[in-house]
């Protein structure tokens, strides 16, 4: 026999009195705090994929250096990357290989007219370089009497500043990444300080390390 609307009609709404609505809106809100949870998750997961990919070249972190790095900031003005460089046979005993940790401020950014260009007219760069060699030790070895040294042969603290010019790759051309950048640095570390205020002699630019690299920016 075959069942009539009205029948039909009936069966609906006694199924829909019979489910309690409490259920069907706790179940809903527990998929949501799901869905919440899953969405920070893959933003968590995301975050962690690197921005940048930077090529320098001296600047205290070998005379080449290959490494990479996140962007974040409310305008994109603070950086962090990690380096290693490499500093050849020709300039030491045996070749280095140098670890290095970066963190920049960029706090202006000027765009040039319509152009895809753009100038960071102020970079400020706090950072900390390591030298993975047995050779250098972080404290005084027990071969020198104690104070003899007062600091480490291998990790120096670098404070320095440099300006960024950029070219913006157009939307409709990018492939791999979005901008291209060359920049430079001028910096100095805690023991050229320490060195120069030891001894007003020392000129200027004996303590001054010049860097200069490129990034691109996915």
């Amino acid at each position: 026999m075959m069942l009539r609307l009205s029948n039909f009609r009936f069966f609906i709404a006694l199924m829909f009195f019979l489910v309690p609505v409490g259920a069907v809106s706790q179940d809903s809100l527990a998929n949501e705090k799901y869905e919440r949870r899953m969405q920070t998750r893959d933003n968590m997961w995301r975050s962690l994929i690197p921005d940048i990919t930077v090529l320098q070249f001296a600047g205290g972190t070998g005379m080449f250096s290959l490494g990479t790095g996140w962007v974040y900031g409310k305008s994109d003005n603070w950086e962090t990357t990690v380096n290693l460089g490499f500093i050849p046979r020709k300039y030491n005993d045996r070749p280095y290989w140098v670890f290095s940790v970066k963190e920049n401020y960029l706090p202006w950014r000027i765009a040039l007219g319509r152009t895809p260009l753009e100038v960071r007219p102020l970079c400020v760069t706090f950072g900390l370089s390591s030298i993975l060699h047995g050779d250098f030790w972080t404290s005084e070895p027990d071969r020198y009497p104690k104070g003899y040294y007062g600091f480490s042969s291998k990790i120096r603290a670098h404070i320095g500043v440099g300006q960024r010019f950029s070219l913006n790759i157009p939307y409709e051309r990018r492939r791999l990444g979005r901008q291209i950048s060359f920049y430079y640095e001028v910096s100095t570390c805690e023991l050229y300080i320490r060195q120069k205020i030891m001894s007003g002699k020392i000129p200027l630019k004996d303590i001054i390390i010049l860097g200069v690299g490129l990034i691109y920016t996915i």
